[in-house]
């Protein structure tokens, strides 16, 4: 009897310690989704944060550029404009490393909101000296605006583009009515540097979407089928004559 009572005294136990581990269990599966959750709450946060980074620093450059009174005429011309304002970094520039930016068109002079893009490099001449900058192309022909619209993928700024490119220069204003695309740097060094090889130019539909709250494309926004109030600073900044004080 004492025996018997013993094993029913061992099985209750195990039967007891088994409903604890099976009811752990969901326990800690919620705090493992949970913990995927916030996870993936904060890698949306950081893409939010970096992409309103990238609108705010693209009005910075569009001040910039606008200091310059004969760029800020060409900027008056413009039908669109693709701002990137980081690219590349240390050493001498050689197919750089790419950046991202954002792409606007302008409608009855008045600019669409912002689509992303990014490239995946630069060709820069041997001139360009050591260090990274800022690239716009200005789009001084509706066919420069579609050649962005209307990619899905990605493609280059290069001869295949069917663009006609120039380089800015303090000559450039007189020779506007000459190109699709002017191509501006404010490094220095870059200015007659920078070549008609912008390379894996690609519609960044992840950053739209993130940026934007809903699925969108980049032929939405730029046809100002879309907007956002959180880019109301670059959209007058392009529009004010003089750079903002």
């Amino acid at each position: 009897m004492r025996f018997a009572t013993h094993r029913i005294v061992i099985s209750v136990s195990a039967a007891v310690a088994a409903v604890g581990l099976m009811s752990a269990v969901p326990a800690v599966a919620g705090q493992h989704d949970g913990g995927m959750s916030s996870m993936s709450s904060d890698s949306h946060s950081d893409a939010a944060r970096s992409a309103q980074d990238r609108v705010t620093d693209a009005v910075t450059l569009v001040q910039q550029m606008k200091q310059n009174p004969a760029l800020a005429a060409v900027l008056e011309q413009a039908r669109g404009i693709f701002i990137i304002p980081h690219y590349g970094k240390g050493g001498l520039i050689v197919g750089g490393q790419g950046g991202g930016g954002v792409v606007l068109a302008k409608h009855d002079n008045a600019w669409s909101s912002p689509a992303f893009y990014s490239i995946g490099g630069a060709s820069i001449g041997a001139q360009a000296g050591g260090e990274g900058g800022a690239i716009a192309m200005i789009l001084m022909t509706q066919k420069a605006v579609d050649r962005f619209a209307d990619s899905t993928t990605g493609w280059s700024l290069n001869g295949n583009a069917g663009l006609t490119v120039v380089n800015w220069s303090g000559k450039t204003q007189a020779t506007t009515n000459r190109g699709d695309v002017i191509l501006w740097s404010n490094t220095s060094g870059l200015y007659g540097g920078v070549t008609a090889s912008i390379t894996d130019i690609s519609p960044d539909t992840k950053m739209d979407q993130v940026y934007y709250q809903r699925p969108v494309n980049s032929e939405e926004i730029l046809a100002g089928n879309v907007s956002s109030p959180s880019a109301d600073t670059l959209r007058n900044a392009l529009a004010s004559r003089v750079a903002s004080r």
